[in-house]
């Protein structure tokens, strides 16, 4: 982006929501509303992740709160939604809305970002080296969540904020990881969708895109086969293969595994899947931390590893700071896979690092010391 393109970055923004400025100001005039919540989602078409966690934490405790939900699917005018961010105490959201950070919020106001993603693996925001500096996005946030205090100073940098705006609390959502009831429900709701995975060794293989976004994103055919790794595992063993909604080629199941392997990729919640896996087999995906929390076994399997650094970035070395054995060569995954357990160094470090503050008390915690508290 050229110097002069740059400088007018903001000036841009704030013309493209010129119009929702000027309601939200006029709106200002009205009185702030003590302990409603307006929660943003609009790139979502269903209500759910961390915003859903904490709204169903104040539903079920009868907390002193009231909360308005906006999704693509439930959208307002925009009139409507100026209002909404005009006079509640506290606004949330999930991912980036770029609506808000063009708005000078009101003494009194919080704009809380609760991030979808756990943990900081592959740079976004302002660390990523292509990310425009001037920009008004996210820099407006009053406090953003982590799910532990290492990565406080991380997320400072990818939303230009302080640190002090950075509250460690864990992800509201993985709160269900602990929930035996919905465990349970989940458990067999994925086994009703394929009964031969009852009573088997599960494994997980979900592979984040190559490409740039989902018009051109694939994963590599030739990085995977699905008969050379169950013809090196035991019998016993069934294979759940979930890509990324991005990857448009698809891998083939030769028909006399079709007993052992099924594709999952369509199945909206790869968090339940996880439920039902012993070994999750991935390369640069955040899965890895929820299936931390749940406490599963991981193999990273990264052919590219070279490549996707130099192209993409991580916040830390790669090889020092994943949580199970890293494999390069598809004819050593399947030894990885039997091999694989969940009770070990890499992974216990792991998940102090990172995922310490999921511990099924993460939308209490939010509660007390952002609603409540700030």
């Amino acid at each position: 982006m050229s110097k002069l393109k740059s400088l007018a970055y903001p000036h841009l923004q704030r013309i493209k929501y010129s119009k929702l400025i000027g309601m939200f100001e006029k709106a200002k005039a009205l009185p702030l509303e003590k302990n409603h919540i307006f929660m943003l989602a609009t790139s979502k078409d269903k209500f759910g992740g961390n915003l859903r966690a904490v709204y169903e934490y104040i539903e079920k405790n009868a907390l002193p709160y009231t909360v308005t939900v906006c999704t693509k699917e439930n959208m307002p005018s925009e009139r409507e939604i100026a209002g909404e961010l005009a006079v509640s105490e506290f606004i949330m959201v999930d991912d980036y809305e770029p609506m808000v950070y063009p708005l000078k919020l009101r003494e009194g106001q919080h704009l809380i970002q609760v991030w979808h993603a756990l943990g900081a693996f592959k740079k976004f925001g302002y660390a990523r080296k292509t990310a425009e500096k001037n920009s008004l996005t996210h820099k407006n946030y009053t406090e953003a969540i982590v799910s532990s205090p290492e990565l406080v100073s991380i997320y400072a940098e990818s939303f230009g904020i302080t640190e002090d705006k950075v509250i460690p609390v864990g992800a509201p959502r993985t709160d269900l990881f602990f929930n035996e009831e919905y465990k349970a429900q989940a458990a067999e709701r994925i086994y009703s969708c394929a009964e031969e995975l009852r009573g088997k060794m599960i494994v997980l293989f979900a592979p984040t895109f190559r490409g740039n976004n989902v018009n051109d994103g694939y994963y590599p055919a030739e990085y995977f086969s699905v008969s050379e790794l169950m013809s090196a595992l035991p019998e016993d063993y069934a294979l759940i293969i979930k890509l990324h909604p991005f990857i448009r080629n698809k891998i083939e199941i030769p028909e006399k595994l079709k007993n052992r392997v099924f594709d999952f990729s369509d199945e909206r919640e790869i968090n339940d899947i996880l439920l039902i896996t012993d070994v999750l087999i991935t390369d640069y995906s955040s899965v890895i931390y929820e299936n931390a929390v749940i406490g599963g076994a991981c193999v990273h399997y990264v052919p590219d590893l070279d490549e996707y650094t130099k192209d993409r970035g991580f916040y830390y070395d790669y090889s020092a700071y994943v949580c199970g054995e890293v494999i390069n060569d598809k004819a050593k995954l399947a030894e990885a896979v039997i091999n694989a357990n969940a009770d070990n160094e890499k992974m216990n470090e792991f998940k102090k690092r990172f995922v310490s503050l999921c511990d099924g008390k993460s939308s209490e915690r939010f509660v007390k010391m952002i609603l409540e508290d700030r």
